[in-house]
């Protein structure tokens, strides 16, 4: 580990990257769409049978009560009582109990390698709107801060390992409700889970491990393979080393994409453009420019649209074509940028984050126990993906066996924008039909996948990436009312300039052949 002033300076640097790379990691949209639901969830409400600093009294086994306070009503946010606490060893999480109850618990995930603080971006907003509508929230940190042990430096405690991979969610969730309960003296009725990215993982960790914690489950973006996401990265960092690739290169990669492959602006299936980057890419005579690509720089852009491969044969996907486009940011930033920007090609010489992420997760998971020296420019693609055996177990939320999640009731609603460069997109469908074909022609029933076309990661990008998928799950969980689609729009500051529907996959949205291109409601679901 770095000493001295230079190492105070990395441990910085890399707390910022934990801290800000997760930021993105949720959709936010959530109950957006609450006012026109047939339900009004929001409205039917339970007073506290309990004063708030009594709930200090409820502590108990491994379980401490660190601060119990009255947050006053403020914005639209309606009083309620705040709860801080820890559950052995370092788990730390937040409970939200607002002074008129919906007997609703709502519980939103995390991004990256996790720890972060309550009030931390997006989270304050995330909760905010939760309470809004009457929701008891819940938060944790997954039993470390990020910004003492970034990214997954934490790692080298296994202890730590497994609260991040699941321990600490499923506790959370458990105490947060028994603190509900003897609040307002009535159980929860229903509970809901809401993350993209680590938190679209949880998500699914939770559907597999713990079928009982959730009744609803949104799963955004999700890290199902969690362990090759990470060799992924490697190996598009290794292709980006051998063909460096730089925002010209991509702005000429989306603009022949896009003229063959989106000509209204967004590809809502990236599997039938038939783009060669060998082919159809100007090539540069001399040493490389603006509007041509080198002969390194087409292989690049092939070794990452064709995904890892290991003796000779496809081993985990690629990234879909479209994310190279500049559009919205994901992290809020005031410029467009490029789907491929910090996440693929790293800014000003830095690090890309899929390489920051991969390095930090080799060396303190997958090898740091075993070698904490491992460098992983010395990692072998043919080898070394049989070497993380354990990990995998831990980690991943590649179990397609949802029937004890269904036999409960269980309802799981799956997004993933097609233009998501920090996840490949395919790792959704191919769980989604493993799902399919595990538990029947019922699957529709309980579990359906959302792709959205355009969209980044989680969130941004150039497609309809403002959506309410929790109204629908609420509609589908309480109400029996499966989501054919959900309504989306693309926002340019406070002015909606598109609107579509997003459709179960395989169905897409077509259109029916008249009005504006840029009007969901001249847009139908279909067979693609």
């Amino acid at each position: 580990m770095p000493s001295g002033r230079c190492g105070s300076i990395l441990v910085a640097a890399l707390a910022v990257l934990a801290v800000a790379a997760p930021a993105a990691a949720q959709n936010r949209y959530s109950f957006v769409d609450a006012a026109r639901s047939p339900l009004n969830f929001w409205k039917a409400t339970v007073k506290p049978q309990i004063a708030c600093p009594d709930i200090r009294s409820l502590a108990a086994g491994g379980v401490s009560l660190l601060a119990v306070e009255i947050v006053a009503a403020a914005e639209g946010v309606p009083e309620h009582c705040r709860v801080t606490g820890s559950i052995a060893p370092e788990i730390h999480f937040e409970v939200n109990l607002p002074a008129a109850w919906n007997r609703r618990f709502y519980m939103s995930g995390n991004g990256g390698f996790a720890g972060e603080v309550p009030d931390s971006p997006p989270r304050a907003a995330v909760r905010a709107a939760a309470l809004r509508q009457g929701f008891v929230t819940a938060t944790t940190n997954t039993g470390h801060d990020a910004t003492k042990e970034p990214l997954a430096t934490f790692a080298l405690d296994p202890q730590k390992i497994t609260d991040y991979a699941f321990r600490a969610v499923h506790l959370t969730a458990v105490t947060a409700k028994g603190i509900a309960t003897r609040y307002y003296d009535r159980p929860v009725a229903y509970s809901y889970w809401d993350g993209c990215s680590t938190g679209g993982r949880q998500a699914m960790i939770s559907a597999q491990r713990f079928p009982g914690d959730f009744d609803g489950i949104i799963a955004g973006a999700p890290v199902l393979n969690f362990v090759d996401t990470t060799v992924a990265g490697l190996w598009n960092a290794r292709a980006v080393a051998d063909g460096p690739l730089t925002l010209d290169t991509l702005k000429l990669v989306a603009g022949v994409v896009y003229a063959k492959c989106g000509p209204d602006g967004v590809i809502d299936d990236p599997r039938r453009c038939p783009f060669d980057p060998t082919r159809d890419l100007p090539k540069c005579s001399g040493g490389g420019g603006a509007g041509c690509v080198t002969e390194s720089q087409a292989r690049a852009l092939t070794t990452i649209y064709g995904g890892v491969i290991r003796n000779g044969h496809p081993y985990f996907p690629g990234q879909p074509l479209g994310a190279e486009i500049a559009g919205a940011s994901p992290v809020g930033e005031a410029r467009p940028s490029s789907g491929w920007d910090r996440w693929l090609i790293g800014r000003d010489g830095g690090k890309s984050l899929q390489l920051a992420f991969a390095e930090s997760f080799m060396r303190y998971m997958a090898f740091g126990k075993s070698d904490p020296s491992y460098d992983v420019k010395s990692f072998d693609f043919e080898k070394d993906p049989d070497r993380m055996g354990d990990i995998r177990k831990l980690l991943n939320a590649t179990d397609p066996d949802l029937s004890a999640f269904r036999n409960r009731g269980g309802k799981l609603l799956m997004y993933f924008g097609w233009a998501d460069a920090a996840l490949t997109p395919f790792m959704a469908i191919d769980y989604y039909e493993k799902a399919l074909a595990t538990n029947g022609p019922e699957t529709r029933d309980f579990f359906r996948l959302f792709m959205v076309p355009g969209m980044f990661h989680c969130r941004g990008g150039v497609g309809t990436d403002r959506f309410d998928a929790m109204t629908a799950l609420i509609n589908w969980v309480e109400g029996g009312t499966a989501p054919d689609s959900i309504p989306a729009a693309r926002l340019e500051g406070d002015q909606v300039k598109r609107t579509r529907p997003l459709c179960p996959y395989p169905r897409v949205a077509r259109y029916k052949g008249s009005g504006s291109i840029d009007d969901g409601a001249n847009f139908a679901c279909a067979e693609p």
